[in-house]
C-alpha cells in the first residue's frame, strides 16, 4: 500500500548512523523498492528507516508499506529489537539505544511474571536479572559494564562520546575520564561556594563593626572599601614575601651554581680516573702476571666504584638543576592556592611521583653498604 511519507512518525529510534544512503537511493530508483517499509496502523515506524530516508533524499511524496498490527508497547518494542537483534555493528550510543529499548522491554516482561498466576512456567532465561539480559543483547557482557556505559552516556561530555562512537577509546576509559571530571568540578563547585561563603561572612563581620561606628546610608560602602583595603595589604604582603622570595632564591642559585661547577670538576676528575683505570686493565690483561687475578678483581671494584661516583653526581647535578629550574617564590605559591581544582589535582600527581622518586633513592643514599658488582645496574 502506498501512503504519504509526512504520515509517517519516527519516535526515539535505536539506530542513529545512517551512511550509504545516497547508495541506497540509487538502488531504488534502478530496482525498485524489493522490501517495503512497515509501520503500524497509524503510521508508526516499525522497520525501514534507512529506505524512508532514501526516499526523502530523492524527493519522493509517498512510499511504499506493509502494515503490520501492534498489539501493545511490548510488542512494538520487541519488533524493532527484533529487527536490529542481527546488526551488532552498532556505535556506542546506538548500543547505548538498543540496550534501553531491551531493558524497557525486560521490565513489561517483569511486570507481566508478576501478574502471572503460573509463574513457574516460564522460560528460565526470563528469569535471570535484567540488567545481564540487557548488558548481554546490547553488546556490553556484563551487567556491571552496561552500568558504566549508561553512567558515561549521562555524563560524559559530547567528546568522549564521539570518541567512543568511533572506536578510539573504551568504555571502561571512558567511564574514569568522566567520572574523575565529575569529581574535580565537584571540588570546584565545593570549593567555589567556600570561598563565596568565606567573602560574605567577612562582610557579615565588617557589617557588625562599623554598624555603630557608621551612618546606615554609607555602611555598605565603607564595608566595600575594608574588603578593598584588605586584598591591598594582601597583595602588599605576596609582593614582600616574593621579593623576600627572589633575593633567597637568588642567593640559592648562587650556591648552587658554585656547587654545580665543583661537581663538573669533580666529574671530570672521574673521568679521568676511569680512562685510568681502564687503561690498567688492558696493560694487566696483555702482562698477566702471577697475581693477575686478584690485581683484574681490584681494577675491576675501582671501576665500579668511579661508574657509581659517576651515576651519583650526574643524578645530583639534574636534581639541583630541576629544582632551580622550579624554584617557587611567594607570588607562585599563591598562584597555585588560586589555581582551578582540576589543576591542582594535575600538579598533586607529579608531586606524588617526585615522592615516589626520593623514597626510592633515600634509603641507598643513608645505605653504608659497599656497593659490589652486582648491585651496580
Amino acid at each position: 500500500m502506498l501512503i504519504d511519507i509526512s504520515k509517517i512518525k519516527v519516535t526515539d529510534r535505536i539506530r542513529q548512523e545512517f551512511i550509504g544512503i545516497e547508495e541506497l537511493a540509487q538502488d531504488i530508483t534502478e530496482n525498485g523498492l524489493i522490501n517495503p517499509i512497515v509501520v503500524t496502523s497509524d503510521y508508526q515506524l516499525i522497520a525501514g528507516e534507512r529506505r524512508l530516508r532514501a526516499h526523502q533524499h530523492m524527493g519522493r511524496e509517498v512510499v511504499e508499506v506493509n502494515v503490520m498490527e501492534v498489539r501493545d508497547r511490548a510488542h512494538h518494542l520487541q519488533l524493532e529489537i527484533s529487527e536490529n537483534e542481527h546488526r551488532r555493528d552498532f556505535t556506542f550510543s546506538e548500543r547505548i539505544a538498543y540496550g534501553k529499548k531491551i531493558e524497557e522491554l525486560e521490565r513489561i516482561k517483569a511486570k507481566e511474571r508478576m501478574s502471572s498466576p503460573d509463574k513457574e512456567s516460564l522460560p528460565d532465561g526470563d528469569k535471570g536479572q535484567v540488567r545481564d539480559i540487557v548488558a548481554e543483547q546490547a553488546g556490553f557482557g556484563s551487567g556491571r559494564n552496561y552500568d558504566k556505559a549508561k553512567f558515561v552516556a549521562e555524563y560524559a561530555t559530547p567528546e568522549i562520546i564521539q570518541e567512543l562512537d568511533a572506536g578510539l577509546i573504551s568504555t571502561h576509559k571512558a567511564f574514569i575520564q568522566t567520572k574523575e571530571r565529575m569529581e574535580v568540578a565537584e571540588l570546584a563547585a565545593v570549593e567555589a561556594n567556600t570561598r563565596a561563603e568565606a567573602a560574605e561572612k567577612e562582610k557579615e563581620n565588617l557589617r557588625r563593626q562599623y554598624k555603630d561606628s557608621i551612618p546606615a546610608d554609607q555602611l555598605e560602602e565603607a564595608v566595600n572599601a575594608a574588603i578593598e583595603r584588605q586584598q591591598e595589604e594582601h597583595e602588599a604582603f605576596i609582593a614582600q614575601k616574593d621579593k623576600e622570595s627572589h633575593k633567597a632564591l637568588k642567593a640559592r642559585d648562587e650556591k648552587w651554581k658554585k656547587d654545580i661547577e665543583v661537581e663538573r670538576d669533580k666529574a671530570e676528575e672521574l673521568k679521568v680516573g676511569l680512562e685510568r683505570v681502564k687503561t690498567e686493565m688492558e696493560q694487566l690483561k696483555a702482562q698477566q702476571p702471577a697475581d693477575f687475578d686478584e690485581q683484574l678483581a681490584a681494577l675491576q671494584l675501582k671501576n665500579l666504584r668511579f661508574q657509581a661516583d659517576q651515576n651519583v653526581l650526574q643524578i645530583s647535578a639534574h636534581t639541583k638543576a630541576y629544582l632551580q629550574k622550579v624554584g617557587l617564590s611567594a607570588f607562585a605559591l599563591e598562584t597555585i592556592c588560586n589555581a582551578s581544582a582540576s589543576e591542582r589535582k594535575r600538579i598533586n600527581e607529579s608531586l606524588d611521583m617526585l615522592q615516589s622518586f626520593v623514597d626510592q633513592i633515600r634509603p641507598s643514599v643513608n645505605s653504608r653498604k659497599v656497593v659490589g658488582r652486582n648491585d651496580i645496574g
